[in-house]
């Protein structure tokens, strides 16, 4: 909440120079260097191969990279009474809507991402 993100890669997923010891590097190639750093530095928990499905994008067949990236929230949970109270006086067509679907929807509401960034 209102701090930056740590973020080490470049629009490339290239790290930069905050990450010296592999500044510039593609973060897919740098994988067996940096298990190698922590190695040496004693800090590696374990080390496995794993054989599993990664997505690519479509467009262009290469790794897709998550990043922690920066969002708004609306605090939908603060309101979320007064949302059911206006939903009990609309009139819906069909009725259930108002009953059921809409209803429960809204009686179930979260707080709401509403910068998704893709």
């Amino acid at each position: 909440k209102g701090e930056t993100l740590p973020d080490p890669l470049d629009a490339n997923g290239c790290f930069l120079p905050v990450v010296s010891d592999f500044s510039g590097k593609y973060l897919k190639d740098a994988d067996k260097e940096i298990i190698k750093h922590l190695k040496n530095a004693g800090r590696l928990v374990d080390s496995s191969n794993l054989l599993h499905s990664y997505p690519h994008c479509w467009r262009s067949d290469t790794p897709l990279i998550y990043r922690a990236v920066p969002s708004w929230f609306i605090k939908v949970e603060s309101f979320k009474d007064k949302l059911v109270k206006n939903n009990n006086q609309t009139y819906w067509v069909p009725a259930y809507v108002k009953e059921k679907r809409f209803h429960n929807w809204l009686e179930n509401a979260h707080d709401w991402a509403i910068s998704r960034n893709r």
